[in-house]
């Protein structure tokens, strides 16, 4: 019985998670989701009451913390956004004009290297093994 209900748990905490990410940028409701996923998984496991109850609550406290998180890494983003801006302002003012045309074409650049580095390593190329390495 406890080994189904860990296993249901790590269940629904990939849906969770799976299911963050494919709405993007939405507002997720932790209440609603843990309901979506006690309902789907009473349905698939034909849980009791009280393994509703239980499964409901693990759900919820996985929602919220998983929330907590996604707000804590956002605000993270943000500040690290404007510090970036504030520093690329601060060389703006060193340089000269056609310097800073320069350094934005530089800067474009590097921006379209990175894209094409990003394109190239799609998925399953980190396990790809480097050229000389033994995997072992």
């Amino acid at each position: 019985m406890n080994k189904i209900l860990i296993i249901a748990v790590l269940v629904g905490a990939t849906f969770v998670q799976a299911q963050a990410q494919r709405r993007g940028n939405q507002e997720v409701n932790p209440e609603q989701l843990a309901e979506k996923m006690t309902e789907r998984m009473a349905e698939k496991l034909d849980l009791s009451e009280e393994q509703k109850e239980q499964v409901h609550a693990l759900h919820l406290e996985e929602a919220q913390k998983r929330k907590a998180i996604w707000e804590e890494r956002k605000g993270e983003r943000e500040a690290m956004k404007a510090e970036r801006e504030a520093f690329q302002e601060k060389i703006a003012a060193v340089l000269t004009p056609e310097q800073k045309e320069t350094w934005e074409s530089m800067k474009a650049e590097n921006q379209e290297k990175m894209q094409e580095r990003r394109r190239r390593s799609g998925p399953g190329t980190r396990d790809r093994q480097r050229p000389g390495s033994s995997g072992i």
